[in-house]
């Protein structure tokens, strides 16, 4: 079963929301061994709050929980 966390850019710089997504997944490859990949979507032409929002895919649930920890 895949579990997959969304991370979006609230707070962070339109110019650094591609490098914040981006070292998440670096950490992700380094500290979780079910890490399968992710995914940045841009999301400006329907939401109001947002830019990009960045799915990240586990096969380990206990991998999922720990990326929320630290992301979230």
């Amino acid at each position: 079963m895949t579990k997959v966390v969304y991370l979006n850019d609230s707070g962070i710089a339109y110019e650094e929301a591609e490098s914040y997504f981006k070292s998440a997944a670096e950490w992700a490859k380094i500290q979780c061994q079910s890490f399968i990949g992710y995914h940045v979507q841009d999301v400006s032409d329907v939401s109001l709050t947002n830019d990009f929002v960045a799915s990240y895919s586990f096969k380990d649930p206990k991998d999922a929980v720990w990326f929320e920890l630290k992301y979230r």
